[in-house]
């Protein structure tokens, strides 16, 4: 049962933060004294952040100190002397960008893999603090606090599968709630009403596909969340469509706000009151370069490199996360001095058909690829609601006799027992025509 707002706000979060080792309200009080400044302000304190940090990295992490000399970065175009991360670059490098004079805490993650290519890093307590303290930030220019109870429609086995019982109880006590959004059919989503209902939800939190599709679901049963009162909607991981917002919008009954950022990176921007999304700049630096890797002019559209200024176990400086944005040249900075991205490209991860003709995220196909030794890339591809096509690049400790038997039975598990599953090998897969890769695409008809 969750605990009383105002003791949650108060003294429970607080403890569980510290508990954790996470200077998480520290990073939160200081981002909030951020917004109060001019953006004139805040762009000397990104600047100073910068600049400290790639002093740091070039002197301390074996793979930029090889590269660059510390002693010649003193401003932020010097950013330039970085070589830029990709994927194949980070793992090929591995330990060699682990900062030597980092003294706590770190664990290795992996991202969700919904680019096809998941990547295995290290993360600490100061990255993850200032995460949260993002999150905290971007969620008080809405109202929300700790305290006010989260319901999350989301699909992660890191956050369906594993959690232990008293990491369950804690976030229970402190109001954080769960949705598979794995399967949605009517008699999943038929139950989640009673899981929002009576106080129990003051915001949500999760795929906007999910979201829309339980909308939708809603609404072709003449039926809205109006009664629930939900504060906010907040949308992540995915493109949040024109059309899916209006209807998630119409039927819970509240505001929309789209999050974007990615867990190997860093929460990016999110959406405030006045529906700018606004970049956390005071905790990454973005890039947008052309096709030529040269940054383009202001307003242009041009793909995304990430600096983690909070990131000191692990720096990924110029890190290629796959995407293309535009920026605002001209957005109005006087009520909120962060820039704004004015367009994100890219980040689609689709619903696909069970064979009952219930949605099924398309993450519970991603999985069981991505856990296959070998599968370097895929695609997937429902032709029919009782075809797939999934194509694999394959690698080192690929099994051509094992592997497409294994992944044609996590395939049925997750859309059904009788799903025909063609498995081949390929030697590449065609990108997209802005050059983006797209891993799973659903040609059924709704």
């Amino acid at each position: 049962m969750a605990a009383p707002r105002t003791l949650v706000r108060h003294l429970l979060y607080p403890l569980h933060e510290r508990l954790r080792g996470r200077r998480t309200l520290r990073y939160f009080r200081w981002m909030g004294r951020n917004d109060c400044m001019t953006a004139a302000e805040l762009g000397e304190v990104h600047d100073r952040l910068l600049v400290e940090h790639l002093r740091r990295a070039a002197r301390h992490v074996p793979f930029y100190r090889e590269r660059v000399d510390a002693d010649d970065i003193r401003t932020p175009d010097d950013l330039a002397r970085f070589p830029l991360l990709d994927k194949p670059t980070i793992r090929a490098a591995g330990d060699q960008l682990r900062s030597e004079a980092w003294r706590g805490r770190a664990w290795s993650m992996e991202t969700g893999g919904s680019s096809g290519e998941p990547l295995r890093f290290i993360t600490d307590n100061e990255r993850e603090a200032s995460a949260q303290a993002c999150k905290l930030r971007a969620r008080a220019w809405w109202g929300l606090h700790p305290g006010h109870r989260e319901t999350d429609l989301w699909g992660s086995p890191i956050e369906t599968g594993r959690q232990d019982m008293a990491r369950r109880i804690a976030q229970g006590v402190l109001g954080f709630q769960l949705l598979s959004a794995f399967r949605l059919n009517e008699e999943t989503m038929g139950g989640f009403r009673a899981r929002l209902e009576g106080g129990r939800a003051d915001f949500v939190y999760g795929y906007p596909s999910a979201m829309a599709t339980y909308a939708r679901f809603l609404e072709a049963r003449g039926e809205d969340l109006a009664d629930v009162r939900l504060k906010l909607a907040i949308t992540t991981a995915e493109t949040l469509l024109p059309q899916d917002e209006a209807v998630i919008r119409r039927v819970f009954g509240c505001p929309v706000a789209n999050e974007y950022g990615c867990r190997d990176g860093a929460l990016i921007a999110h959406a405030g009151p006045d529906g700018q999304l606004r970049l956390m700049h005071d905790a990454v630096h973005v890039e947008v370069l052309g096709p030529d890797l040269e940054p383009v002019a202001p307003g242009e559209e041009g793909e995304v490199t990430l600096t983690n200024f909070h990131a000191p176990s692990f720096p990924l400086v110029r890190y290629r996360i796959g995407d293309l944005i535009t920026l605002n040249p001209d957005a109005d900075l006087s009520d909120n001095p962060h820039p704004v991205v004015a367009a994100v490209k890219g980040r689609t991860t689709d619903l696909l058909f069970h064979q009952d003709g219930s949605r099924v995220h398309a993450l519970a196909v991603i999985y069981p690829l991505r856990e296959t030794p070998g599968v370097d890339r895929f695609r997937c591809t429902q032709t029919s609601r009782s075809h797939v096509r999934i194509e694999v690049i394959a690698g080192a400790g690929f099994d051509g006799q094992s592997a497409p038997s294994s992944i044609r039975e996590g395939v049925r598990r997750a859309l059904g027992a009788d799903m025909d599953v063609d498995v081949s090998l390929v030697d590449e897969l065609e990108p997209l025509p802005s050059g983006k890769h797209r891993y799973v695409v659903c040609d059924v008809d709704v």
